[in-house]
């Protein structure tokens, strides 16, 4: 009986060569794994750095969305101001008809384009965000 239990005792666990094949494959997935993160974490910063423009370019439209139509007026290339300083915008405000309302026109109309655009940022500005909104003046009767 003492025979079978040490031929029994010396069956468990693995073997040197198992362990050492294990840690390769083991090693060979991190690695991949890690390639992978690395080759996202450039892209990444980039979606960020979009996302904060397109956040900024909304709360300026909501700033003219909420002035009266005869206020809303261009406003020339400006830096924000605080944590976002290297953030940059531009609001276009032109007048359109209703037949068209892609194509801008010389004098005043009840329909205007207000288009707000934002670039800049830590990865730099080649993308740029771009919103633009229709409003019209309303004359309650």
């Amino acid at each position: 009986m003492t025979i079978k239990r040490r031929s029994n005792r010396h069956r468990a666990g693995f073997t040197l060569v198992e362990t050492v094949m294990g840690l390769i494959i083991i090693g060979i997935a991190f690695y991949t794994l890690i390639a992978v993160f690395i080759s996202l974490a450039p892209r990444t910063a980039q979606y960020e750095t979009m996302n904060k423009k397109i956040y900024l370019a909304q709360e300026k439209m909501e700033e003219f969305l909420v002035k009266p139509f005869s206020q809303e007026t261009s406003v020339a290339p400006a830096a924000f101001a605080g944590n976002f300083s290297n953030y940059n915008y531009e609001v276009v405000v032109t007048y359109v008809t209703s037949t068209d309302l892609n194509t801008a026109v010389g004098g005043p109309t009840n329909y205007k384009n207000i288009n707000v655009r934002v670039w800049g940022g830590p990865t730099g500005g080649a993308n740029t965000a771009e919103i633009r909104s229709l409003v019209t003046s309303y004359e309650a009767k």
